[in-house]
């Protein structure tokens, strides 16, 4: 795989599934991978795609080089019991669907991806999380346990299987950073709480370069935190994106304040309270390289 002068890369692997795929994230893989010359299909419940159906899906996975699933309801909401068991069986469903699928195909894909997230590992503000760390007992880590457990439970001896645990994506007009980029526009973008948090974050690019990566180098199987090398406390983060958007001063949000604020909008304060310390290990000693490993270069390519 290499780089030709458009900066598109060359690859020999031409299909690829992407399913759950009409979100931010798979907006910009489908665009990417298209640009890049592969043959994209979607998987969604809208009718102009690939349905969530085992036979149609098993003849769709037919001689494909990657399947991704990024199926499941949002986190971003309050966490009723009704929510809770909407967000859990939403991802369940789904990877056990592919799962049915893949075994019923003749020439199965070569790799399968399922998205995973970086809220299986405790809160922590000094100690980092690598893909050995023990898992945290809150409702986010039983999400992805219960996730994990669905996807690698399933034996598939002709498709290699990744569990991407992901961290928050940054990427233009859409995805995490577009509240913050108005917040702080506003002049509300200062720490929130006491600052102390920790973000773990990756660009949007550097998550597409990720899969070609792991579609490359064939011995990468099991867990893969995808996520910067480098994260940053919220009271940093914010600083970096008011200095990125040449504004020179933001208003604190105190934690009663965020609390409060969540209930509004109908979303769980643990979301921006909680500190998520997160290192992709396995990703650097492969000899993975980002592309925006820093936020300033990462909010530089976003913004402007």
């Amino acid at each position: 795989m290499f780089f030709n002068g458009n900066n598109h890369f060359s690859s020999t692997m031409k299909k690829v599934i992407i399913a759950g795929g009409t979100g931010f994230i798979g907006s910009y893989l489908t665009t990417r991978f298209m640009e890049n010359g592969y043959d994209v299909m979607v998987v969604s419940r809208f009718p102009e795609h690939i349905q969530w159906n085992v036979n149609e899906l098993a003849r769709t996975f037919e001689k494909a080089d990657l399947v991704i699933n990024l199926a499941g309801k949002s986190i971003n909401c309050r966490h009723t019991a009704k929510n809770r068991k909407a967000i859990i069986n939403s991802r369940i469903d789904t990877t056990q669907i592919i799962s049915k699928a893949i075994q019923n195909c003749k020439f199965p894909p070569q790799l399968w991806i399922n998205a995973s997230a970086t809220g299986i590992y405790p809160s922590s503000l000094l100690i980092p999380m690598t893909e050995d760390s023990p898992a945290g007992e809150d409702f986010l880590a039983e999400v992805v346990k219960k996730w994990e457990q669905a996807f690698f439970d399933f034996n598939l001896p002709h498709t290699r299987q990744i569990a991407l645990r992901t961290s928050v994506v940054l990427g233009k007009n859409d995805g995490a950073l577009s509240p913050l980029i108005m917040l702080t526009r506003l002049g509300l973008g200062g720490k929130q709480a006491n600052g102390k948090q920790m973000m773990s974050w990756i660009h949007v690019e550097d998550y597409f370069r990720i899969l070609l990566f792991a579609m490359q180098h064939k011995n990468l199987v099991g867990v893969l935190n995808c996520t910067s090398p480098e994260p940053l406390s919220n009271k940093l983060f914010m600083k970096t994106l008011r200095k990125a958007l040449h504004v020179p001063f933001g208003l604190p949000a105190p934690k009663q304040a965020i609390q409060l604020g969540a209930k509004f909008i109908g979303t769980e304060p643990e979301l921006i309270l909680n500190s998520s310390y997160v290192l992709p290990e396995r990703l650097e000693k492969a000899g993975y390289t980002f592309t925006f490993p820093d936020l300033s270069s990462a909010l530089i390519d976003i913004l402007y």
